[in-house]
């Protein structure tokens, strides 16, 4: 890591433990503490790192959320999605998955994307490949509400 990286870290860190208040010793613990966490959170191998780098190698579309469910064999929620017809798709049906909702973005994922059912949504799939590139399964990583669907766009049989 370079020296203007570790000033970056450095910064953020002094700016987020706020102000040193009368124990300085407890506030230089703090951005310690902070500082670490920011390192951390900026790995390759963080949480936060893999989300970002799984959204930015997303697709961005937008559908109508019309139902789902869990998929007993990878616990993955699978969600059914009303879009505009493609060659894929010539009905507009399809379908995308969470993370394995055995862990904590999955499970969350889940949560929001079953609370949505009947909206309007854009959504941040990306493909990933699994058992050595012998299939690819279609991951939402991120979603945003548009409100409620009009009757003619959550009407998926």
């Amino acid at each position: 890591m370079d020296q203007e990286a570790v000033n970056e870290i450095v910064l953020a860190a002094v700016g987020a433990a706020g102000p040193v208040g009368d124990d300085r010793s407890a506030w230089m613990d703090r951005v310690c503490d902070l500082a670490a966490e920011i390192t951390v959170l900026c790995s390759d191998r963080s949480r936060v790192a893999r989300r970002v780098q799984a959204i930015a190698a997303s697709k961005v579309f937008a559908a109508t959320i019309v139902g789902g469910k869990l998929e007993a064999s990878s616990t993955r929620g699978v969600v059914n999605l009303k879009t505009k017809p493609t060659q894929q798709h010539p009905d507009g049906l399809e379908q995308v998955r969470t993370e394995r909702t055995d862990t904590p973005d999955g499970a969350t994922m889940w949560q929001r994307l079953k609370s949505l059912k009947g909206h309007r949504v854009v959504l941040w799939v990306e493909v990933q490949e699994y058992n050595g590139g012998q299939g690819k399964v279609r991951v939402v990583q991120h979603v945003e509400d548009l409100g409620l669907a009009g009757a003619d766009e959550s009407s998926a049989a």
